[in-house]
């Protein structure tokens, strides 16, 4: 099978340089109602689109890893024997449901490309702090300030396990069939994420918050009209045939 990829952009500070909060905003909008002619590509700053998807990330009813499972990611990161941990995770992995460990898998194999450039000048360490909070979270949807301060110190140590296993176990869960390869450089500043995560022909929707509740009033009002908005509203990580 030939494997989808993110293209990374090679721009410094990828991830950690935050988009402006109000443009983010904006382009979430934009996605969130299927607005007709949305080209990602042509958002000129990178760091908005991945400021996109962050916020999308953290806006889920759940972590990526999932409440119930949570815990052993945390106890996972925590032990001193490398391979124990490695072994943990790769358990605890195939535990996940589908969505979740195949976009996982997606989300670290594009890590993997953006740790290598070095014109992005993001290592894993650099990573772990972005991600672990957006990716690892919290283990129930209202923490307690003393669960937050506990968390806070672990969740990159996830992330960076996470990084440790080879690309190839990556690459093994994705098992999607194309029959087009994506573009392998950034022709705009934000087309690497455009072409992936966006572009609606790669994972099955991870519903957030803000999903729901669109579907949901598109539901009740039962127009024409919302019937294809309801159509439009599956693009962050549509299912491969």
């Amino acid at each position: 099978p030939v494997l989808p990829t993110l293209p990374v952009c090679p721009q410094r500070g990828l991830y950690r340089v935050p988009g402006g909060e109000r443009a983010v905003k904006d382009l979430r909008l934009r996605v969130l109602r299927g607005k007709p002619g949305l080209m990602l590509r042509e958002v000129q700053d990178i760091h908005v689109v991945c400021g996109l998807l962050k916020d999308f990330l953290r806006r889920l009813n759940e972590p990526l890893v999932t409440f119930r499972l949570h815990r052993t990611f945390m106890e996972a990161a925590e032990l001193d024997d490398n391979d124990k941990g490695a072994a943990v995770l790769y358990r605890v992995i195939s535990e996940l449901p589908k969505t979740n460990r195949d976009t996982l898998a997606f989300l670290m194999l594009h890590l993997h490309r953006v740790i290598r450039s070095p014109q992005c000048q993001m290592d894993q360490n650099n990573l772990a702090r972005v991600f672990g909070p957006t990716l690892v979270g919290h283990g129930m949807s209202e923490p307690t300030p003393t669960t937050i301060m506990s968390d806070t110190s672990i969740q990159p140590k996830v992330i960076l396990r996470l990084l440790s296993l080879p690309e190839d176990y990556w690459n093994q869960i994705l098992t999607i069939q194309t029959g087009q390869n994506p573009p392998a450089s950034c022709s705009g500043s934000g087309s690497g994420l455009a072409n992936g995560f966006f572009s609606g022909r790669f994972f099955p929707p991870v519903t957030s918050p803000e999903l729901r509740s669109h579907k949901k009033s598109s539901q009740e009002s039962g127009s024409a009209t919302s019937g294809m908005g309801r159509a439009k509203l599956g693009r962050f990580f549509p299912s491969p045939n």
